[in-house]
């Protein structure tokens, strides 16, 4: 229900303790611009309205005051929106570095019924950064190739 009442009103971001959830609008809202993200960069979470932005500052932040990995794990069917929420955080976190995640997608999209450019494999992105926060690199690995989409085996 609560839910549905935000989506209503575009905000299909939702915190449940420290999980957001987001409902995938299936259509363009205006809440990704680089003005929107600035709200959220070293703002305390209940500063603004939940947002995948608040949930990429926070992961840097955390990494880069105690100097730890940080994890954000990303879920859900094909169409809620996966992809799209993975080229948010890392376009938060540094322009540069969608450069990599587009490269991996043209290789393992294709269409669906409700997404005409569904990934087809699940992506661990790890992102590299110094001491100082600066990203440095990053490394993409794709697991969960759908069996479907599978050719022929490798020799």
């Amino acid at each position: 229900e609560q839910l549905q009442k935000g989506y209503a009103k575009d905000q299909i971001y939702t915190y449940v303790g420290d999980i957001l959830i987001a409902v995938n609008p299936f259509r363009n809202i205006d809440i990704y611009s680089s003005q929107h993200s600035k709200l959220y960069i070293g703002a305390k979470r209940t500063a603004n309205p939940p947002h995948i932005f608040a949930v990429a500052d926070i992961g840097y932040q955390s990494m880069v005051t105690y100097n730890s990995d940080q994890c954000i794990v990303i879920s859900g069917e094909s169409g809620a929106g996966k992809t799209q929420s993975a080229h948010l955080l890392v376009q938060t976190l540094q322009e540069k570095i969608l450069q990599v995640n587009n490269l991996v997608e043209a290789f393992g999209n294709a269409g669906t019924i409700i997404n005409d450019n569904s990934s087809r494999f699940g992506k661990y992105l790890e992102m590299k950064f110094t001491c100082g926060g600066t990203v440095v690199g990053a490394q993409i690995s794709e697991y969960l190739l759908e069996k479907s989409r599978v050719v022929h085996q490798a020799v």
